[in-house]
C-alpha cells in the first residue's frame, strides 16, 4: 500500500468513525413495521396497502408505505476515464477515491454489504459483496493506483451492465465526473441510484487566454488551441447546457446527486446527499 493510499484510507476512517454520514446510507420502502408516508396510489402498487380512511377523505387512492428493515445492499460504481486524470487543487481521482472510502465504510460500519465495481467502457475490476474492511483496503488502493489516462467512459455500457448484473435491488451510487450522457431511467426503476459527481472548478471556470498545446486524456492527441473570451463563453454556455439536461433527467428519475469539487470536503456533501 502506497503513501498516498495508507493517507487516505486514514483520513476516512477517522472522519467516519468519529462521525457517521447516518444511521443508513438510504432506506428501503418494504413491509417493516415502520410507518414512513402516505402516498397516492400508482399502478402496481399493493392493493392490500391502500389506506381507506384517508382514500375516502381525499376521494382518490392512497397507500401506507412502510421501512423495510433488513439489510442493505449497497453497490458502488467508481467511473474510469481519462478525463478524471486532472486537478488545480486535488485530482478528481483522488477525491473520487475518498468518496468511494466515505461510502464503503458507512456501509460497513452500518453492517450493510458494499461492492464496488470499476468501469470504463466495460467492467475492469469488480470487488464482491462484503462487510470486511480489508476488501475496502483493496478497492481504495485499486482506486487510487489504476493509471487513468487512454480510458474512455461509457455511461450507456455501465448502466446496461448494472441493470443486467445486479440482481437484487439496491443503493447504486455512481461515482464519475459525468462528462458522458446516458439514460438512468432504467437503472433507477429498479434500484434506488445516487450520483456523485467529482468536478474541477478550473473545469468549469477556465481562466486562459492565448495559444495552447491541448492534450485530450482520453485519446493522447494534441491540439493547438487560440483561446479568447469568446471561445470560452461558449465552452462555459455548453458545459451548462449539458449539466441542465443531466439534471432534468436525474429529477424525472428521482435519481439523487451531488456535484463535488476538488476544493472541497466530500464528507460534508455526501452527508447532505445521504442523509
Amino acid at each position: 500500500m502506497n503513501t498516498k493510499t495508507r493517507e487516505l484510507l486514514i483520513k476516512t476512517r477517522r472522519r467516519l468513525f468519529g462521525q457517521n454520514i447516518g444511521n443508513n446510507i438510504s432506506a428501503f420502502r418494504g413491509n417493516g413495521i415502520d410507518f414512513a408516508e402516505l402516498k397516492e396510489y400508482s399502478y402496481g402498487d399493493d392493493v392490500r396497502k391502500i389506506n381507506w380512511k384517508v382514500t375516502a377523505r381525499e376521494q382518490k387512492p392512497y397507500i401506507n408505505v412502510f421501512n423495510e428493515e433488513r439489510e442493505l445492499n449497497i453497490v458502488l460504481a467508481f467511473v474510469l476515464s481519462g478525463t478524471v486524470y486532472f486537478g488545480s487543487v486535488r485530482q478528481k481521482q483522488e477525491v473520487m477515491a475518498e468518496i468511494l472510502g466515505l461510502l464503503s465504510f458507512s456501509a460497513i460500519k452500518n453492517s450493510d454489504r458494499v461492492s464496488t465495481l470499476f468501469f470504463d467502457d466495460k467492467p475492469q475490476r469488480f470487488f464482491k459483496p462484503t462487510k470486511s474492511q480489508k476488501s475496502v483496503y483493496a478497492a481504495l488502493e485499486y482506486a487510487i493506483e489504476t493509471d487513468v489516462l487512454g480510458r474512455r467512459a461509457d455511461m450507456e455500457a455501465l448502466a446496461s451492465y448494472l441493470l443486467n448484473t445486479v440482481k437484487q435491488r439496491s443503493i447504486v451510487l455512481l461515482i464519475g465526473d459525468f462528462y458522458e450522457s446516458a439514460d438512468f431511467s432504467f437503472l433507477a426503476a429498479k434500484h434506488e441510484v445516487y450520483a456523485v459527481m467529482v468536478r474541477d472548478p478550473f473545469e468549469e471556470e477556465p481562466s486562459l487566454e492565448g495559444e495552447y498545446d491541448l492534450i485530450d486524456p482520453v485519446t493522447g492527441g494534441h491540439n493547438t488551441l487560440q483561446i479568447d473570451g469568446d471561445i470560452l463563453k461558449r465552452y462555459k454556455e455548453m458545459l451548462k447546457s449539458r449539466d441542465e439536461s443531466l439534471y432534468e433527467h436525474f429529477a424525472a428519475n428521482r435519481i439523487a446527486y451531488t456535484k463535488i469539487y476538488t476544493d472541497e470536503e466530500p464528507f460534508i456533501k455526501l452527508r447532505e446527499l445521504l442523509k
